[in-house]
């Protein structure tokens, strides 16, 4: 059963937790509880603990963010809701984010921060395939899964054209289509780059597309600046596809969007 822990200062936030969460219908054990974030933080470095959830309200919680952000950087992080009935969704999700974390599918050893990995290339990939619908679900799980991105700042949209997709993946056996994808991701484009998040998305034979969104914490910066880094970082991995692969790609269009919620139910 999965341990998670709550961190506020409302003492009526504990006690919805404490009293009226039906915890094993949740698969999880009664959450452990902290009022400050030195006690969170005494909890986390003693206690075995699988997702943290923590809102302040009458004190600064940036000392357990910073702990957060580099002690534990692959914890998965939930949301801490006004109501049951808000809370309850939150932390099925939640749920099914540690489901996923700990399912094993192979024989392969995957460490957590490789299985959130690929969660978030996972919910990448339904977002730029117009797949998503619920706004609030996906920022939910962007939180949970530690992207560390920043859903909601203007971003950078690239529609790909591969003229030869359809005989390159059928030269090529099995899943071919999922395995340019990840090969594109991690070998070409990847996914953090100098303060920028590249998602990467093989949608056809034909149809590649490319979200670049700026990472959390970075050093505001004009759109011309950023696009003008993107676009470099874009041709120069279509310049390596091109030269590694033998596969020819061709920028059709590029677009800012307000933010990467622009996508809900495109396509």
């Amino acid at each position: 059963m999965y341990k998670l822990l709550l961190v506020t200062d409302r003492e009526d936030l504990r006690a919805q937790f404490r009293d009226q969460i039906d915890w094993a219908r949740l698969n999880c054990r009664a959450p452990y509880m902290a009022s400050s974030p030195q006690e969170a933080i005494d909890l986390l470095n003693s206690k075995p603990i699988d997702a943290v959830g923590y809102r302040f309200f009458t004190m600064d919680g940036m000392q357990l963010t910073k702990f957060l952000r580099y002690g534990r950087p692959s914890l998965p992080i939930f949301l801490v809701c006004e109501t049951v009935e808000q809370q309850t969704p939150v932390l099925e999700q939640t749920v099914s984010v540690l489901n996923r974390l700990r399912q094993d599918t192979s024989d392969t050893y995957y460490d957590e921060e490789t299985m959130l990995t690929l969660q978030r290339d996972e919910l990448i990939h339904s977002l730029l395939a117009g797949e998503m619908r619920d706004w609030e679900g996906v920022l939910r799980e962007m939180k949970l899964i530690r992207a560390h991105v920043s859903l909601d700042k203007p971003c950078v949209l690239y529609e790909i054209d591969m003229p030869q997709g359809e005989v390159y993946l059928s030269e090529h056996h099995g899943p071919a289509q999922e395995r340019l994808e990840s090969a594109l991701r991690n070998n070409f484009f990847g996914r953090y780059v100098e303060g920028i998040y590249y998602a990467v998305a093989v949608l056809t034979n034909r149809h590649i597309r490319v979200v670049c969104m700026p990472m959390h914490g970075q050093a505001p910066e004009t759109q011309e600046a950023f696009g003008a880094r993107t676009d470099a970082h874009v041709n120069e991995s279509i310049q390596k596809i091109k030269e590694y692969l033998d596969l020819d790609l061709n920028v059709t269009q590029s677009a800012w969007l307000d933010s990467v919620k622009n996508l809900l139910g495109d396509v």
